[in-house]
């Protein structure tokens, strides 16, 4: 697993709380950040196979 596309989801998931820390009653907002974090722990796991 690249640590690339490791650090680019970080990065992402950063991105993604801080918009649920501007809007923290948007749905959408949690549900993306939400998915990026599962994204990050999926690519974490498999990098520590």
């Amino acid at each position: 697993m690249p640590s690339d596309e490791i650090e680019t989801q970080g990065l992402l998931v950063v991105e993604r709380f801080q918009a649920c820390a501007a809007a923290p009653d948007d749905l959408e907002a949690a549900r993306q950040c939400d998915a990026a974090l599962s994204r990050l722990d999926e690519l974490l796991r498999a990098a520590g196979e």
